[in-house]
């Protein structure tokens, strides 16, 4: 991981310039192997490491199966209380399904769960670096080192994945999933990291995949700036419509909305 510290937004903002210029570069010099389009994530501490909610939640180590075993039992009380239904296949067909990984099974409800809070093996990632920079410069609280980061990623780029047999693999997830508009509007990606034990897919810590200086897991950026910038970043996002009301779409976050509109940005 290349970890690129920038003194100012508009360092960021032409740093993101070349970033995609260089990108558009690398997709011709590999046409016609993939190169996937990047995708961002916020965080309003640079110290945080990228972890899942569930890696926040527990130290319990779940496997692909256990974690769906998990979510089949939330199923009834979420469709009793929202009244939608999810289409979620018996144990038998998730075993039969899981002997080569590709999506996780259950995916768009998985994707539903954690934009509602259930702990979940999603990170969370936007093709928006501008939604990206909403989510490191949201919180009115100062970082422990008073800086934000925001993280690029190209999961794909243009040369195979490799790597010691059951090392870590992140595996992206793309954006077209039926689940709730707050994926749409977020203009959500998604990634997973997984190894192998035994007969079994065993979710695992994305920064364990990407230390592995022997597999390939595609190009990790981290830009950090100061967290000192967040007047004038939540100023130039809220002109461009990028607002907590915008991006969740409740009638919490249109108060949150109000309260920059209304006190914070005042002058």
């Amino acid at each position: 991981m290349e970890i690129i510290d920038l003194d100012s937004w508009e360092a960021f903002e032409r740093t993101l310039s070349s970033f995609f210029t260089g990108w558009n570069e690398l997709k011709r010099e590999k046409r016609p192997m993939t190169v996937s389009t990047p995708v961002f994530r916020g965080q309003s501490d640079a110290s945080w490491k990228l972890q899942t909610t569930l890696e926040r939640f527990t130290n319990r180590t779940f496997s692909a199966f256990d974690y769906y075993k998990a979510i089949r039992s939330v199923k009834p009380a979420v469709v009793s209380m929202t009244e939608k239904e999810w289409k979620l296949p018996e144990f038998e067909t998730f075993k039969e399904e899981d002997e080569i990984f590709h999506v996780p099974i259950g995916l768009e409800f998985m994707v539903y769960l954690r934009h509602h809070g259930f702990p979940s093996p999603l990170l969370d990632w936007t093709r928006s670096p501008y939604v990206a920079a909403f989510f490191a410069f949201r919180s009115p609280q100062v970082p422990n080192d008073g800086r934000v980061a925001i993280y690029s990623y190209v999961n794909w780029c243009g040369v195979p994945k490799g790597g010691c047999a059951g090392s870590p693999v992140v595996h992206g997830l793309g954006p077209y999933v039926e689940t709730h508009k707050r994926h749409y509007a977020q203009q959500c990606e998604y990634t997973v990291c997984l190894k192998q034990v035994g007969d079994e897919h065993v979710y695992c810590s994305h920064e364990s995949a990407f230390a592995d200086k022997s597999s390939d897991q595609g190009e990790l950026r981290k830009f950090t700036l100061p967290a000192s910038e967040r007047r004038n970043v939540l100023k130039q996002l809220h002109r461009m419509n990028v607002t907590s009301f915008a991006l969740f779409g409740s009638e919490e976050s249109l108060m949150e909305t109000l309260a920059y509109q209304e006190i914070e940005d005042t002058n």
